[in-house]
């Protein structure tokens, strides 16, 4: 999670699933079509296949159920496992549904789009307690049931951030699961609609703008809104619209100089865009490095607290789960006045902001200098003056904190989907802090990394809590305690 130098860099993209981003395509690129056979589905796959066995292999099919009879064409053989395309549902399992957005299933982001909600949560459940079980050794890991969304949201108009490519030939959308094509789209209904209405605008702007040279200036965009309309907002046609930021990632070699400059070009998007407080222009050739038009933060709330949050920080984006995971961390943590607290890979502050609430002190430490900067303005907004913010990689302030053996009674980690750095977890058990607190985006480097921290015998798994943050998605968030044994 570097410095905001190019999209790439944005510490967003390594902490929750992209919108584009799916499974590997299962496409027939690689080997040549397989015969056509019958198979039953009996499991789901970490990752959104469903798994059935044929002549002693596993076989997995993208689109399939468990309790299913399907008709498959084999597609990637190998000794022990294949895939599979799905030609026909012979039997169709009682979970399946009618796809709310079947034209969108070709990014490859919604894996879970033919499996009923309820059925999703069950599976989620399931999928966390088999990791556990392979990767963890954890035979009888005490996971709770997934906490859906709250039955007054919808589902699907959840998320306050997404990203939009830019096709060779223009078109702006998702990119297709597997290629560089993408998937033009004028409105985007698997958002918040604040967030559609601002992807609308923006896109209409481009279209209007570049046209088909869309692709010369930029090969992506990243579009943030604030979640609740009331911490930063902007009017637009009488109406108070949640404040919007545009992060562009320009092509090398990009035409913007052609149109003026960057910053011509960022200042006629936010006059044409009301609801843009700031745009970002990334990656720009000749040293330049970024543009900034306006602000490159937004602020938000969460359970009445304010965050500030730049272009390249990481903040969860499920406006209706993010409160549900805080609490299941704080109940968690179960923080005493008198306790020292640790939040490694804090981000804009999230964490460390409500644990302040509870003890004497939180030590935060982030290696990203955008969320270092918005987690110490975060601290500003909230008069909260008993959090140290400290940038840098965790297992290195690590290493200073237990040769100065700093008292630490709880730590808290919200590391990115690659999991913690074996170090650190290491030097956090030489810390020896009553409890472990792990808000986990990947269940198997979860598994892997609660194996490592409790193999020794020093800390128990005492529980793990999934929430879904990523409905008809195989993705699923954790929050798993450990707790001091001796």
């Amino acid at each position: 999670m570097g410095p905001e130098t190019s999209a790439s860099d944005d510490a967003s993209l390594s902490r929750m699933p992209d919108l584009g981003a799916g499974l590997p395509p299962h496409t027939q690129d690689d080997d040549d079509a397989g015969p056509a056979i019958e198979i039953e589905l009996t499991d789901l796959a970490y990752g959104g296949d469903a798994v059935g066995r044929s002549q002693g292999r596993a076989v997995f099919v993208a689109g399939g159920l468990p309790g299913e009879l399907v008709r498959v064409q084999l597609i990637r053989e190998r000794s022990n496992y294949a895939r599979a395309v799905l030609l026909e549902v012979l039997r169709p399992s009682p979970e399946r549904v009618r796809p709310a957005y079947p034209e969108l299933g070709e990014s490859g982001g919604f894996q879970w789009q033919h499996l009923a909600y309820p059925a999703q949560l069950i599976w989620k459940t399931r999928i966390v307690r088999q990791l556990l079980a392979r990767i963890g050794h954890f035979p009888n890991a005490p996971v709770l049931p997934t906490i859906g969304m709250p039955a007054t949201t919808d589902p699907w108009r959840y998320r306050t951030v997404a990203q939009f490519a830019i096709g060779p030939d223009g078109t702006i959308g998702f990119r297709r699961a597997g290629s560089h094509d993408v998937l033009d789209m004028a409105t985007c209904p698997l958002v918040h609609p604040a967030l559609d209405a601002l992807y609308q605008d923006v896109r209409r702007w481009m279209v209007a703008q570049w046209g088909a040279a869309a692709p010369s200036f930029a090969e992506r965009f990243t579009l943030r809104i604030a979640s609740d309309a009331s911490a930063d907002a902007a009017t637009s046609g009488g109406h108070v619209m949640p404040a919007g930021l545009l992060a562009i990632e320009a092509r090398p070699g990009s035409a913007f100089d052609e149109a003026g400059g960057p910053q011509a070009v960022g200042e006629a998007l936010l006059a044409a865009t009301p609801p843009l407080v700031g745009v970002v222009i990334l990656g720009l050739p000749g040293g330049r490095g970024r543009v900034v038009v306006g602000q490159d933060f937004v602020y938000d709330r969460v359970l009445g607290r304010a965050f500030r949050i730049s272009a390249g920080s990481f903040f969860q984006v499920n406006a209706a789960q993010t409160p549900v995971l805080v609490r299941q961390a704080m109940a968690a943590a179960n923080p005493h006045e008198s306790d020292w607290a640790l939040d490694g890979y804090s981000g804009v502050g999230l964490f460390a902001l409500f644990l302040a609430d509870h003890v004497t002190h939180v030590h935060a430490i982030e290696s990203q200098p955008s969320a270092v900067a918005d987690a110490r303005a975060s601290m500003t907004l909230n008069n909260s003056t008993n959090v140290t913010v400290t940038e840098g990689m965790l297992e290195r302030v690590l290493g200073m904190v237990v040769r100065q053996r700093e008292r630490v009674d709880i730590v808290l980690v919200d590391p990115p989907r690659s999991g913690c750095h074996p170090r650190a977890l290491t030097q956090i058990r030489q810390l020896g802090p009553r409890a472990l607190v792990y808000i986990s985006c990947d269940p198997s480097t979860l598994a892997r990394d609660l194996q490592l921290f409790c193999g020794e015998g020093n800390y128990r798994l005492v529980s793990v809590q999934p929430v879904d943050m990523f409905p008809f998605t195989a993705h699923v968030e954790c929050v798993a305690l450990c707790e001091r044994v001796r």
